[in-house]
């Protein structure tokens, strides 16, 4: 198959490519600022209170800038990919970093940059260490390297797969070491939906190599990376020891937790979560789609997935750990032994300490956990209520089960921290007009983007206080919320807006209103009538 649409590379300028980068590599280990001293114990900045378990939460890392991804090192280091092109080698027990290799020939901007990292499994005997990262020439795209550990830096690098076609966003993307000792890669879909279902394209899909690069001869079709295809932007990929799961940014609905099987379709652009309408319903008949084990809806900004299977916490075994990065969230999503049947799903931090990227979950049963406030607005909302309370910085915790399982010897003067049983956007009420709650609707599903006080993020997103479209005519931004702006169509910003129909008519009123009245300072807003008149006319029109 004719995969590579931006012209093929012959082994030639593969060969060109990796002399350009070993040219670059230079010794570039060096140690950054210690921000403590060597702790042998760390005082726990919160407790979290299960069932029976008693876990301490502990910043064990902090100093981080727009970090990506973590991974243990065999002597129990984290090894901390930064966006930046940063790769870094540090001890949890005493906080220390050291920046080991800084990629070259990398673009960064925003979410593009170093987007993942992974150690090979036999990394003591075979120190090789894999990167996925964009950078541009003619055009963005993106390259799979393998470099090799000298014990000071990085050296040989060896171009895997390149050049992976990018785009404006949604490049992904995460590695992993599978069980099969094989290397995964998860693809975005360059924020271009129909390269997902194009099986001649890398986008959109997961990938699987050998370890030495080669494609393995089991793979669904023989020569080509590909695993499985109809992915839109995954942040996360784990396995249980024979199973894989992943887990996938929806647009405004539908943030999703796949089981991944070889060669399966999961739907996108043409299905978003479950085939759960007329129109999904008709092409999941025909296309054979793999809907998901559980979504999203609101989204969360699904982000990093483990697997927790450990009696170090057994409130939590046999589940797969979700961060998020919207709502700021652990979430425990709980499977019925040997299936995919999702039996609970619990919530914890939220609006806690920011955003939560990553994860990883260590061989004793601790679970470390990586912020990531720093890489979008610098910060994040501590309460979607309090614009004054921010989180700033980035940092990892770890979450460790303590001895003794007797609420009553928690050490005093730390908070205690429980369950989050309801999600924020859901509230305790129905959604009314007022202005809380025109707010509340407004933070969560737009304030990512368009930031807190609707001040856009340059070249991504519009600023919404001098809009046309918001401080115009009524109906023309309710269409821009119900049928959402293509990225043809979004003319300076490389961002598309998504879909917002899936929303009620009252909320869709309200957010219009807060945008409006709030945000722009115009007089009137939007009524819910108005929303229906709108949703009636694309219906009307969708007849004729």
């Amino acid at each position: 198959m004719d995969r590579r649409k931006q012209g093929d590379w012959t082994h030639t300028q593969r060969v060109l490519v990796t002399l350009l980068l070993l040219a670059q590599v230079f010794g570039c280990e060096r140690t950054l600022p210690r921000e403590a001293e060597a702790r042998q114990e760390i005082e726990p900045v919160a407790w979290i209170q299960l069932d029976s378990t008693l876990l301490a939460v502990e910043e064990v890392i902090n100093g981080l800038d727009q970090p990506r991804d973590i991974s243990f090192g065999p002597d129990g280091s984290i090894w901390i990919s930064e966006v930046t092109g940063q790769l870094i080698r540090s001890d949890p027990e005493t906080g220390e970093k050291k920046v080991v290799f800084s990629v070259p020939d990398l673009f960064h901007e925003r979410a593009r940059g170093l987007l993942s990292a992974e150690l090979h499994p036999d990394f003591e005997s075979d120190p090789f260490v894999y990167f996925h990262y964009t950078y541009e020439r003619e055009e963005m795209g993106s390259r799979l390297v393998r470099y090799r550990y000298d014990g000071e830096t990085l050296v040989d690098p060896v171009v895997i797969e390149d050049p992976l076609p990018g785009g404006s966003g949604h490049s992904g993307s995460k590695l992993m070491i599978g069980p099969d000792r094989k290397l995964w890669l998860a693809t975005g879909d360059a924020s271009i939906g129909e390269k997902a279902q194009d099986w001649d394209d890398l986008n959109g899909k997961i990938l699987r190599y050998n370890l030495d690069g080669t494609i393995p001869s089991d793979n669904p079709a023989s020569g080509e990376p590909i695993w499985s295809v109809g992915h839109r932007n995954i942040q996360g990929i784990t396995h249980d020891g024979e199973r894989i799961f992943a887990s996938e940014h929806g647009p405004s609905s539908d943030d999703e937790v796949n089981r991944i099987h070889k060669g399966a379709n999961y739907g996108w652009p043409d299905v978003h979560g479950f085939c759960d309408n007329e129109d999904e319903q008709d092409y999941c008949a025909s296309t054979d789609v793999t809907e998901p084990i559980h979504a999203f809806t609101p989204v969360v900004a699904a982000a990093g997935l483990g697997w927790y299977d450990h009696g170090a916490i057994p409130e939590w075994r046999s589940s797969l750990l979700l961060t998020s990065l919207r709502i700021q969230t652990l979430r425990v999503v709980s499977l019925e032994p040997g299936t995919e049947t999702v039996s609970n799903v619990s919530i914890y931090l939220q609006q806690k300490v920011g955003r939560i990227r990553d994860l990883l979950v260590g061989m004793d049963g601790d679970v470390y956990l990586m912020t990531s406030n720093t890489d979008w607005y610098q910060h994040a909302r501590a309460d979607i209520h309090d614009p004054s309370l921010t989180v700033h910085g980035d940092k990892i915790f770890r979450l460790r089960p303590l001895d003794t399982h007797d609420p009553s010897e928690r050490p005093k003067g730390v908070p205690l921290w429980k369950e989050d049983r309801i999600p924020l956007y859901l509230g305790d009420s129905p959604v009314t007009n007022s202005a809380s709650d025109r707010e509340r609707l407004y933070q969560v599903h737009c304030s990512s983007c368009h930031g807190t006080e609707g001040e856009g993020l340059d070249g991504m997103a519009p600023s919404l206080v001098k809009s046309p479209i918001v401080n115009g005519a009524v109906p023309d931004l309710l269409r821009s919320l119900l049928e959402g702006v293509d990225s043809s169509s979004a003319g300076e910003f490389e961002m598309a807006m998504p879909v917002f129909s899936h929303l009620d008519n009252e909320e869709v009123a309200a957010i219009a209103s807060f945008v409006r009245m709030e945000l722009a300072g115009q007089e009137s807003g939007s009524t819910e009538a108005q929303v229906e008149a709108i949703r009636n006319e694309g219906s009307q029109s969708c007849q004729k």
